[in-house]
């Protein structure tokens, strides 16, 4: 019998793949950046939740974790963004 905590990881590893099949055969653009953001919030949300236990821990604490990981999805879809001027800022051509 499949417990609580292994329907979350197959959950985690369903998301997984899906990111990977959609990085192979997905089409760069917007609807792709998007998927994606929305896949990591939704896989950092669970693991705070569900493997860092933190829905009984202190609420700043959770709060900082909670904001940790929605600041991810936010740099994905910046970097989607404004990833060329991103690029020529950084480089020294």
């Amino acid at each position: 019998m499949i417990g609580h905590t292994e329907r979350i990881w197959l959950m985690l590893i369903g998301l997984t793949l899906l990111g990977a099949l959609l990085g192979e055969k997905g089409h760069a653009g917007w609807l792709l950046t998007l998927t994606v953001a929305i896949l990591l919030a939704l896989k950092g949300g669970i693991v705070v939740d569900h493997y860092m236990e933190m829905r009984s821990a202190n609420q700043r604490i959770r709060n900082i974790l909670r904001l940790f990981v929605m600041l991810i999805p936010i740099l994905v879809i910046f970097i989607h963004s404004w990833g060329e001027d991103i690029r020529r800022l950084t480089t020294l051509d």
